[in-house]
């Protein structure tokens, strides 16, 4: 029992190291507050996972049952993506606009096929809201990758 209490600390304070880090890292390469977010989220569920884990070993638990049920479920989540594979093309694109970082929120872009000319209002996984002059609307993240998109007063950006 203190061998696992001992873990949950360490995993906290090593939590919290990476996120005073990562804020620091944010503030020097100048990252913008949703990118900082996701990656801080992507790390706390790195962190839980990896807790959860070491706490079943140091408690003794057969991890091989467990690797075959997750292998088998993560085999039916495969397969049901692909069964729908418009979502996956949405969320891999989302992950692709975030790590190349194409245009940014406020940025003006103009999309070909159909003409839009509108402000970037959000990024998210499965779409980016985009607003014109008189309306917000959302736009599949995949369709960056389909349609010529044109960077209207969009400064130069560096992959980060």
């Amino acid at each position: 029992m203190g061998l696992t209490i001992i873990l949950v600390i360490v995993v906290f304070l090593l939590k919290a190291l990476s996120k005073k880090r990562l804020i620091k890292l944010s503030a020097l390469y100048s990252y913008e507050p949703h990118r900082l977010f996701l990656v801080r989220k992507t790390i706390a569920i790195a962190f839980w996972i990896a807790l959860i884990f070491l706490t079943l070993i140091i408690w003794g638990v057969n991890l091989n049952n467990i690797w075959v049920y997750l292998g088998g479920f993560l085999s039916v989540v495969a397969i049901e993506l692909f069964a729908v594979w418009s979502i996956l093309s949405n969320i891999i694109s989302g992950i692709f606009i975030f790590i190349m970082n194409p245009f940014k929120i406020g940025s003006k872009i103009k999309l070909h096929d159909p003409e839009v000319q509108a402000t970037v209002v959000n990024i998210n996984l499965m779409f980016t809201e985009l607003e014109d002059d008189d309306r917000i609307f959302n736009v599949p993240n995949n369709t960056f990758f389909q349609k010529t998109v044109k960077g209207i007063n969009a400064e130069k950006t560096q992959p980060n």
